[in-house]
Order: C-alpha cells, then sequence, then structure tokens
C-alpha cells in the first residue's frame, strides 16, 4: 500500500468510495471533491493498493477550534494558513478494513499537518467511533453543533 496525494483523475473512484462508506445524506458530492481537489489537494491523500484507491482522508485548514457544517461546502472557509487542519472524511473501501489502512491515513495527515506548521487536529465522528479517534490522542470536545446529514456528532481535537 502506498499513501500520495489526490489527483483530478481520482475524483471517480473516490467520489465512489464515499458513497459506500457514507449514508446519503453524509456523503460528500462529486462536485464537493472536486472542488476540495481543485482547491486544496495537498489536504487530501488516498491509499492504494494495486492501482485501486482503498481508503482516503481530506480536510481542510481553518482557524476555527471545530468544524462547522458550511466548511463542508465548496468555498466554506479553508485558510491556506490556518492553524488547524481539520479532517472530513477517514474512511476505507470495507474489504479493506482491520488492516492498519485507517490508521495509516491518520497518521500519514497529522505528520503532514505537523510538518506544515498546524497547531490541531480538528473532526467530527459519531459516538461509537470516540474511543478510536483517542488512540491518535484526540480529545472529546461533546457534542458538536454540527448537524451533517441529520446525525449526531461529536467534535474532537489533537494537539500536534
Amino acid at each position: 500500500m502506498i499513501i500520495r496525494r489526490v489527483e483530478p483523475d481520482d475524483l471517480d473512484e473516490i467520489t465512489k468510495l464515499e458513497s459506500v462508506c457514507f449514508p446519503e445524506g453524509e456523503a460528500a458530492t462529486r462536485e464537493v471533491f472536486a472542488y476540495r481537489i481543485a482547491a486544496y489537494p495537498e489536504c487530501f491523500y488516498v491509499a492504494v493498493e494495486n492501482g485501486k484507491i482503498i481508503g482516503m482522508v481530506n480536510g481542510c485548514v481553518t482557524d476555527s477550534l471545530t468544524i462547522s457544517d458550511d466548511l463542508f461546502k465548496p468555498g466554506g472557509g479553508h485558510n491556506p494558513n490556518g492553524k488547524h487542519q481539520a479532517v472530513f472524511g477517514l474512511l476505507v473501501d470495507p474489504g479493506y478494513r482491520k488492516k492498519g489502512v485507517a490508521a495509516s491515513l491518520m497518521n500519514h495527515f497529522m505528520d503532514t499537518a505537523r510538518q506544515s506548521g498546524r497547531e490541531k487536529m480538528i473532526l467530527t465522528c459519531k459516538e461509537h467511533l470516540i474511543k478510536y479517534y483517542e488512540n491518535f490522542g484526540y480529545v472529546n470536545l461533546g457534542i458538536s453543533k454540527s448537524t451533517h446529514g441529520g446525525a449526531v456528532w461529536y467534535d474532537m481535537a489533537a494537539d500536534l
């Protein structure tokens, strides 16, 4: 497996993977991914095995300490000079789960953010994933104001 920066040619494959891993109301659209790839590819990585994208992690850079729903939208507030790396999605193809792919992607993303001078990582997750993210040093900040996809989310942050 290799981890590399996303490329425009990955658009169809990552859109399909997102639709497999997230419910329709939560999944980013092809148009949103096209925007993210064009606007901040340095914040978007894919895991590839035998030429197939098996996982990905992406987000934007912000000065906010939590993720608001507007950040998910094109033009939602990416600030290349921001202090914090947001994580919008960390996902792995169901056939490749429980093999360390997600952990490799998260560690890579955190290392890249650290090398870029970011101070914190921020994300939202569902309650059953809180313990998973705590393994990376994230702290639960409580229920998020985000209502993305109609779900209950928890704000998490990790110092870099």
